[in-house]
């Protein structure tokens, strides 16, 4: 018997947009959009607007998402892990 013949893999880092990070970090805590939207004091188009990437998130948004979910605003924003200096 042959071998089978290997297929060439190619490894692929998805990339995730801020909204992509927005949303695993809220669906994180359990919350529903509109549950999320009453703890952070805004309407649930800006949390969907926010995970669609249809708006840019406002600072204080993201700094009040970070304190929710508990990620670091840095990674929110870049996708890079803050600095563990």
């Amino acid at each position: 018997m042959s071998e089978p013949a290997k297929r060439d893999v190619v490894s692929v880092i998805p990339t995730f947009t801020m909204g992509d990070r927005l949303r695993k970090a809220r669906e994180g805590t359990g919350m529903t959009t509109r549950d999320f939207a009453v703890v952070l004091g805004v309407s649930q188009s800006t949390i969907t607007n926010a995970e669609n990437g249809h708006t840019k998130t406002r600072r204080i948004t993201l700094l009040m998402w970070s304190q929710v979910t508990g990620v670091p605003v840095t990674w929110l924003e870049t996708g890079e892990a803050p600095d563990a200096h």
